[in-house]
């Protein structure tokens, strides 16, 4: 993972991306979701998450570094949100922003399934009341998806 990510923000850095580049990319993640896992994971979990949290911020990409659902995320990574609601989440630090990563815009289904519908009034009372409970970074997710058929995008199937 380690040389993974290097190379990823070297690739970034080198074409200029980076906000302090001139670039569009303004922030950066690492892991995704892992907290809620870390309990299955065994002894080695919690120290994982910190490796990866300091490997990431080791990579000088010059922008803030955030991991999902990572309540203990070591500084100065931030902790962030994502659901269908985030009104009642704060981050790891007081100094530090409320982020909400992904704000689900409808729901995941199955190839061929049912869509689910969130009603855009919904969404937008949602927005409106993490802004208002301090919220300062929504990011949408997501308007339009791509196929994943079968449901092979994830886990036991490894690319």
């Amino acid at each position: 993972m380690q040389r993974f990510v290097e190379k990823i923000v070297s690739m970034m850095k080198s074409e200029g991306l980076f906000e302090w580049q001139g670039g569009p990319i303004i922030l950066a993640q690492v892991e995704n979701e892992y907290g809620p896992m870390e309990s299955a994971m065994g002894a080695g979990a919690k120290p994982y998450a910190n490796w990866a949290a300091k490997m990431a911020v080791a990579t000088d990409a010059g922008v803030p570094w955030v991991m999902c659902k990572q309540d203990d995320a070591p500084d100065p990574v931030i902790n962030s949100c994502n659901g269908f609601y985030c009104d009642y989440f704060s981050p790891n630090s007081n100094s530090k922003p409320t982020m909400w990563t992904e704000a689900w815009t409808g729901w995941f289904t199955a190839f061929g399934g049912a869509v689910p519908h969130r009603p855009v009034e919904d969404m937008a009372f949602a927005v409106a009341r993490f802004v208002q409970k301090g919220g300062s970074f929504v990011n949408y997710y997501m308007y339009h998806g791509g196929t994943n058929f079968d449901r092979t995008a994830g886990g036991p199937f490894i690319a």
